[in-house]
């Protein structure tokens, strides 16, 4: 009964220390904003494996670092999803799913032009009563989604995968 008492009273009043992650996935902290380069195939790893566990990408940044006082630092996320890259300056990305035309993704010229037009290299030229413009075909990215990061409110950068 003693040994049941004095089990009893360890479990109520020892609190669990804050667990530390791994040393890869501590990594991916430094690893993920400069493209997982050399050197960190164990963080690239641990990376993919938390993706497909679906488990947040990032470990808690506190339980990777303790400055030189103590003091944990602060770190955030925030995921995203982006099919195409940016258009080019004085263009806006028009997406038209349409399944019986097949749909069509297209950066188009701000400005509308009145008649007539003419040919710019590089650019097709689509009319809309007495006014036309401009456009090219949206480039897809082939790793759409992406991350982008904080540390101690510095933006570090966004990343796709």
């Amino acid at each position: 009964m003693v040994i049941f008492s004095v089990l009893l009273i360890s479990l109520i009043f020892v609190t669990d220390p804050v667990r530390a992650e791994s040393q890869d996935a501590c990594a991916i902290w430094l690893c993920l904003p400069a493209g997982f380069p050399q050197g960190c195939a164990g963080a690239y790893g641990e990376f993919k494996y938390r993706l497909k566990k679906r488990r947040p990408p990032l470990p808690d940044l506190s339980s990777c670092t303790t400055g030189p006082n103590g003091e944990k630092s602060k770190g955030h996320y925030q995921l995203g999803y982006e099919k195409y890259y940016p258009c080019e300056d004085g263009f806006k990305l028009k997406v038209k799913i349409d399944p019986e035309a097949g749909g069509w993704a297209r950066c188009i010229s701000d400005n509308h032009n009145k008649l007539p037009c003419s040919y710019k290299k590089g650019l097709n030229i689509s009319h809309n009563g007495d006014r036309c413009h401009y456009y090219y075909p949206a480039k897809r990215r082939q790793k759409p989604s992406y991350i982008k990061m904080w540390v101690n409110g510095e933006y570090l950068g966004q990343y796709f995968w």
